[in-house]
């Protein structure tokens, strides 16, 4: 039986290609998110894989909004009626998506009228082009 050893890698994992967190804050304070309106708010590149995705919310809403966290095939992919009114909740979707093709995660308040501040994050895998895993 033959040993095969690989180089640069660690448990399988080509060095590079490490899971990461991306993140971005919101300030709906000024601009409001109305009903049913979206934000683009990551951007996924293709070939990508999508552990989990959540919301914080950082500074509650005036009005009782839910969001929902999502993409362009499911706006609630990740987070459905996360309660946007009260500060400090944090919801987070554990089931994970792989994006052949670049897309975006979108913020959408499904209520009412969200004013208030979120974080909005993802820990994400960028995976390798087929061609990264032709052998030399």
């Amino acid at each position: 039986m033959a040993t095969y050893s690989i180089t640069n890698a660690v448990a399988g994992v080509a060095v590079g290609r490490k899971p990461q967190v991306v993140s971005v804050d919101l300030d709906c304070s000024s601009t409001t998110l109305t009903t049913a309106d979206s934000i683009e708010v990551l951007e996924i590149p293709a070939n990508t894989l999508v552990i989990n995705a959540g919301i914080q919310v950082t500074l509650g809403s005036d009005g009782a909004a839910d969001l929902s966290l999502g993409d362009d095939d499911t706006a609630n992919q990740f987070v459905d009626a996360a309660d946007g009114q009260n500060s400090g909740v944090t919801s987070v979707g554990t089931t994970a998506k792989l994006y052949t093709a670049a897309d975006t995660l979108d913020l959408t308040s499904a209520t009412a009228t969200f004013n208030g501040k979120v974080r909005v994050f993802a820990t994400i895998v960028e995976l390798p082009d087929e061609a990264d895993q032709t052998p030399a």
